[in-house]
């Protein structure tokens, strides 16, 4: 009997180490990956410009659902519209290329944003990310709720700084939770029936202290802006998701009095919005981006940012 209970604890190990190095190997290839594909699409290298603008974001900002990131995303596009109208001044607009980042994230690398790339303008589109990306996040500040423990949430937390918990996570959202994470309206070009089961699942998922998370990062993102004497737009996305991201970049855009370049309300009211949009149903397409870098064009235009 000994020798049955040593054979069995041996398979044990093995299986535990197993699955242990598999997830191990698995998490630095993912990492690997992101590292590639950041190598590939690489950011832009500083020129000198006179007026430099920081586009602060994620996938939205880097140009994901374009078929070539680099020369189609909203800050490229951007650029090229402000040299144009103003050939005496040379610009250049900046990003990071990281997507899916909460905006606790970004927050925390604001700074080095700041040193690094000395903005004269910085336009914030950012938020969507925080209800399923907890990596540093600051939920901790706004958890009320008794029945989630603090440990739960330290957990959690903890979990999201791993690519493969994050694949895991995607994997299951996509298979089971689309609805959770889109509004379909206008891409599917009639009125959704998804209109009322997000308001529902808004309020089942309590979504609240996602946006209470933005909302604090973003005051702060701010506060850190005005003591650097740095310009500002705030910028909604072109797509209404589930939670108040998009209450949110308003009313602190109004707070603030600061520009608000509402790409939703711009691409609501375009004929064949499904035109503009990629395949994922949520990024724009390159035509998509051009429109976005329109508006907040016009933003920057009519609210004299640029003397």
């Amino acid at each position: 009997m000994p020798g049955i209970d040593d054979s069995f604890r041996k398979k044990i190990i093995s299986i535990v180490l197993g699955l242990a190095f598999g997830l191990f190997g698995l998490e630095l290839f993912l990492r690997l990956l992101g590292f590639g594909y950041t190598v590939i699409y690489n950011l832009p290298q500083d020129k000198g410009a006179q007026f430099r603008i920081f586009c602060v974001g994620e996938s939205t900002t880097w140009g994901i659902g374009a078929d070539n990131p680099i020369l189609q995303s909203y800050p490229h596009q951007l650029e090229e519209m402000l040299n144009n109208k103003f050939p005496e001044i040379k610009f250049q607009c900046f990003y990071d290329n990281t997507i899916g980042q909460n905006t606790s994230e970004i927050l925390r690398k604001l700074p080095a944003y700041i040193k690094d790339y000395r903005p004269d303008l910085m336009i914030f589109m950012v938020g969507i990310n925080n209800w399923w990306n907890l990596d540093h996040s600051n939920i901790l500040l706004f958890n009320k709720n008794k029945l989630i423990s603090e440990s739960v949430l330290r957990i959690s937390v903890f979990l999201d700084r791993f690519r493969v918990w994050k694949l895991l996570k995607w994997i299951c959202y996509s298979m089971g939770m689309k609805k959770e994470r889109w509004d379909y309206s206008y891409y599917k070009g009639h009125k959704y029936e998804s209109i009322q089961e997000t308001a529902i699942l808004e309020k089942q998922c309590n979504f609240d202290i996602f946006d209470k998370i933005a909302y604090y990062d973003l005051k702060e993102m701010i506060k850190i802006c005005n003591r650097n004497k740095i310009k500002m737009v705030i910028s909604s996305y072109p797509r209404r998701a589930v939670g108040g991201i998009y209450s949110i970049q308003n009313k602190i855009s109004r707070e603030f009095n600061i520009p608000f370049a509402d790409n939703y309300l711009f691409f609501k009211k375009t004929a064949n919005t499904k035109e503009y949009i990629s395949s994922d149903g949520w990024h724009p397409n390159g035509k998509g981006y051009k429109l976005v870098a329109e508006n907040i064009y016009n933003c920057i235009l009519n609210n004299n940012i640029i003397k």
